[in-house]
């Protein structure tokens, strides 16, 4: 099974036998770092900003670590433990290492940003998601949303809806943050 191939049309199955061959709970940690790679090409001009660093590749390579470390804190460790917490209201039971294959399983569309990100910068453009084109960023994202659904309604035994509750309420948190940092 290829997930980077099978994810597409048949996502429920593929999470659920990706968890079933997972028998030994290892970590499905590739589409975290492609993350973070987005997200390092995405804040590499806001470093060359602060630090006034005039060279692209000195930015990303400064941005790399930072950007793929948010990543793994965002994706691997905020996001699944605020979904297991909020889960428990209506007794989900799914441990960490599930929540966070099903995070990284369901970030494999939003990773087609990386080759638009890269052909911007091949044409000279700054490769930030502002730049990248809207309707692509929100089809993407959309699909990762509804593959991250589709993921905590296997893991944790939910239907749909109480899976969309769930994710919505474990969102909260940061989406306050969020506000309140502006």
């Amino acid at each position: 099974m290829i997930i980077f191939k099978t994810i597409w049309f048949a996502p429920k199955k593929t999470i659920e036998e990706f968890n079933s061959k997972n028998v030994n709970n290892s970590l499905f940690f590739q589409p975290l770092i492609f993350t973070g790679l987005v997200f390092a090409f995405d804040i590499s001009s806001d470093i060359s900003g602060v630090f006034e660093m005039k060279k692209f590749f000195l930015n990303f390579l400064f941005s790399l670590p930072i950007g793929i470390g948010l990543a793994f804190l965002g994706l691997a460790l905020i996001i699944p433990w605020l979904i297991i917490v909020f889960g428990k209201i209506w007794r989900g039971a799914s441990t960490m290492r599930q929540m966070v294959n099903v995070c990284s399983i369901s970030v494999i569309p939003l990773n087609l940003l990386l080759v638009n990100q890269i052909v911007l910068l091949v044409f000279g453009y700054e490769p930030t998601l502002e730049q990248v084109n809207a309707g692509l960023y929100y089809v993407l994202s959309v699909w990762s949303f509804a593959l991250l659904i589709i993921g905590v309604s296997s893991m944790q035994n939910f239907s749909y809806g109480i899976a969309l509750l769930n994710v919505l309420i474990s969102y909260l948190p940061l989406l306050i943050i969020g506000l309140l940092r502006n």
